[in-house]
């Protein structure tokens, strides 16, 4: 009998130490495909440097918060260690995380709705240029990005080294700072392309997110740029040839072509609005399941 214990307990300590590899590699393997999501973001060989700040980027941007919710959702299931059985940590770093992601979600949805209206406003100039052009071109402005009031900064909490959890609620929490880490940094890179200098980027990347070098290097190249998305930078340009036109030259032709941009611009617009958006409802769904398993769990007896 006493065999029988001393060998029991034998196993359960082999299937712990299993455990906790198999929760490890889980773990491991997570953040290894969020750190090639990044490297993909960073270093796409089809987008290059002068298509930084473009739609097709902003489109990748995106397409890396996707892949990253994919892969989160199948650590979940890897782990087994669905929303119903997480404890407060784990439900309060996600309603955090989320939180976060969708306040930036929202400035991202009222720089684009200010950038909607001046878009409005360049469409009613040019409409005045066939009868007159002069005034048309008076009341044709540059268009300026709008950002937020202030800078978006957050805290970002190792909370599994804080707290005493368990080891799937304490992989849950590691995956979370990761995923925190990468989802304000990418959404942080796509309100700077539409805020230009109103906003800068105040979160960091985990140290080992991305090859040495190349963060620093993404960062610069934005600022070197400005911050204007490609698609307002050659609308303001096409905006200044008109203006420069003398009256003896054909404005109409001028102005053709500024609508053939403001067009592209309007694509740009709707492209990045419907990936907002979508996003958002994104969130918002899993906070709401997450609340609601949290309240049966309150009213448990």
């Amino acid at each position: 009998m006493v065999f029988s214990v001393e060998r029991l307990g034998r196993s359960l300590k082999i299937n712990n130490h299993q455990t906790s590899e198999a929760l490890s590699a889980s773990l491991k393997n997570f953040r290894s495909q969020l750190s090639n999501f990044l490297n993909q973001l960073v270093l796409k060989s089809e987008i290059p440097e002068s298509e930084y700040l473009s739609l097709p980027w902003f489109h990748h941007c995106y397409d890396t918060l996707h892949m990253s919710n994919k892969a989160f959702a199948k650590l979940v299931v890897d782990i087994d260690y669905p929303m119903s059985k997480w404890g407060n940590a784990a439900t309060e770093e996600y309603l955090n995380y989320s939180f976060n992601l969708l306040k930036l979600l929202n400035s991202i949805s009222s720089s684009l709705s200010h950038l909607s209206q001046a878009k409005l406003e360049i469409s009613h100039a040019l409409s005045l240029v066939p009868n007159s052009p002069s005034y048309a071109i008076h009341r044709l402005k540059k268009i300026q990005l709008k950002g937020p009031r202030n800078n978006f900064e957050v805290e970002i909490l190792a909370r599994s080294e804080e707290m005493v959890c368990s080891k799937k609620e304490s992989v849950i929490l590691q995956a979370l700072l990761v995923m925190k880490s990468t989802g304000l940094w990418v959404l942080g890179l796509v309100l700077l392309g539409l805020c230009s200098d109103h906003i800068k980027p105040s979160v960091a990347l985990l140290d080992d997110s991305l090859p040495e070098g190349v963060e620093s290097r993404v960062c610069k190249l934005i600022i070197e740029k400005k911050g204007v998305m490609e698609e307002v930078k050659e609308l303001n340009n096409a905006a200044r040839r008109l203006a420069e036109i003398t009256p003896s030259e054909r404005w109409n032709d001028a102005a053709k072509d500024m609508e053939k941009r403001l067009e592209v611009l309007e694509n740009s617009i709707l492209g990045i609005e419907n990936q907002t958006n979508y996003l958002f409802s994104e969130f918002l769904a899993a906070r709401d399941k997450l609340l609601d398993y949290l309240g049966h769990t309150k009213h448990e007896p």
